[in-house]
């Protein structure tokens, strides 16, 4: 029996608690979210609760499934949360409270508790997948209901640290082909619910074996048995994947990082970049089949294969239907992760001069830690133990540098400005002006010039290199 707070939720023989709710208040959580349905009138029931909670009364859904939605007050809500709470009220599916459970995706899931009681409904033995912490379906034929369930089953998988029933997993298998008729942001959504849990990872392995992830990333199939160079120990699939494994022990690994990652942890980017660097890894060499090539000594070689990689990338995140922001994100990732191995090359031959680091953090910005922790969970994929160390340490030096000296540096005001080059040059202001002002300021934050007495002067250098030293 469980308690239900009847001043906020009016007790019916006819109306239900159900589906996550349930199954977080079971494992002894505070739901943020609170699903009910009735077989009374819903909106009739949503206008009592919002009375009762001092709550915002939201319609939600098409005419014939409409969702009643109620936002609580903070008032109400500290008998429910820590925070004001959503109570979403429908019709129940059906005929009964029964006909509804069985139209629903997992056991876990299918549960509900009556309010005029607190008694647990639990026909499809819910309680006991929760005690064995296992996804099991109601039925086979609810993924044909929608399709979504077939990528939400390793989202919840992976929330909740559950294995995948056998009978389940050969389901998925056969029914994959189904998640194209989900539609395509509703796909993106489920995506990002997965790439933000600290086992996405071992949830996509899974999604491998049952051919969903390739139903929704054609475009990774033929990595597999992509064979590589000498530089990877692994075909182009299995280091994407390890090289994503390692990135998500690296963002989630707050007690035990990757060996030798210790001194990268205060570096890491920002926590709500986690779920797009995780997509990025994923799709990073996708471009490789297509640019693959071999010499007339028969080695390997993908020149270039970050550029098709991009543009593939960009497809699949329209495709999805990414926001602008989401989308750019991706490509300057994808696009730009040999660029940090090529800086690493440079520094090994002692050729990296200061300019070409002030040019790289510029370009990068807001994306430079994201687009170097990228690329050294790319090197840490390739499987070959000796070149990663070397490259870590590396990737921590300039991470140093960008923290250190770049970024204070960058936060001062520059040395001269476009009036600067009117008055002084008497130049009428034209697209020559950023060329000029970007290369002075490149000049100021690598450090090889400070005063703006100096700045006029590498200007006047632009313009009669007979000054030149």
């Amino acid at each position: 029996m469980f308690q239900i707070n009847t001043n906020l939720i009016p007790p019916s023989p006819d109306t239900f608690i159900v589906g996550g709710t349930v199954r977080d208040i079971v494992l002894g959580k505070k739901p943020s979210d609170w699903d009910l349905v009735t077989l009374e009138n819903p909106e009739s029931l949503a206008r009592r609760i919002a009375g009762n909670s001092d709550g915002r009364l939201v319609e939600l859904g098409k005419p014939g499934k409409k969702i009643f939605r109620v936002i609580t007050s903070n008032r109400a809500a500290e008998n429910l949360s820590d925070k004001r709470v959503i109570i979403d009220i429908s019709p129940v599916n059906g005929r009964t409270i029964y006909d509804d459970l069985a139209k629903r995706d997992f056991t876990i899931n299918a549960m509900a508790i009556a309010t005029d009681s607190g008694r647990l409904i639990d026909h499809h033995q819910g309680m006991e997948d929760l005690s064995r912490k296992t996804i099991r379906m109601i039925a086979r034929e609810n993924f044909c209901a929608d399709p979504l369930r077939l990528l939400r089953a390793y989202r919840f998988a992976a929330v909740l640290n559950f294995a995948m029933d056998d009978d389940t997993s050969r389901a998925i298998r056969t029914e994959a082909f189904r998640v194209h008729e989900a539609a395509a942001e509703r796909i993106r959504d489920e995506l990002f619910k997965l790439l933000t849990t600290p086992r996405a990872c071992w949830a996509m392995g899974m999604m491998t074996d049952t051919g969903l992830l390739d139903e929704i990333f054609p475009e990774l199939a033929p990595l597999k048995h992509c064979s590589q160079n000498a530089y990877h120990q692994f075909d182009a699939f299995e280091h994407s994947m390890k090289a994503f494994d390692f990135l998500e022990k690296l963002l989630h690994g707050p007690e035990s990082p990757p060996p030798g990652t210790e001194k990268i942890k205060p570096f890491l980017p920002l926590a709500a970049h986690f779920p797009l660097l995780k997509f990025s890894i994923l799709l990073h060499d996708i471009g490789k089949p297509a640019a693959r090539s071999t010499d007339e000594k028969g080695r390997i070689h993908f020149y270039g294969h970050e550029q098709p990689s991009a543009d593939m990338a960009k497809a699949i995140t329209r495709r999805l239907r990414f926001s602008n922001h989401d989308l750019a994100y991706v490509d300057f990732i994808i696009r730009n992760h040999i660029r940090p191995l090529s800086l690493f090359i440079a520094d090994s031959r002692q050729r990296l001069p200061r300019k070409a680091l002030a040019r790289f953090f510029l370009q990068s910005g807001s994306l430079t830690r994201d687009l170097l922790v990228h690329t050294m969970a790319d090197i840490h994929g390739k499987g070959i133990p000796e070149n990663t160390r070397t490259f870590t340490e590396f990737i921590h030096k300039i991470l140093v540098m960008h923290s250190d000296s770049f970024l204070p540096r960058k936060s001062s005001p520059p040395l001269i400005t476009g009036n600067d080059l009117i008055q002084v040059f008497k130049l009428k202001p034209s697209p020559q002006f950023a060329k000029i002002l970007a290369s002075i300021e490149e000049e100021r934050l690598s450090g090889t010039i400070h005063t703006r007495a100096q700045a006029l002067d590498q200007v006047k250098k632009i313009f009669h290199p007979e000054h030149r030293s």
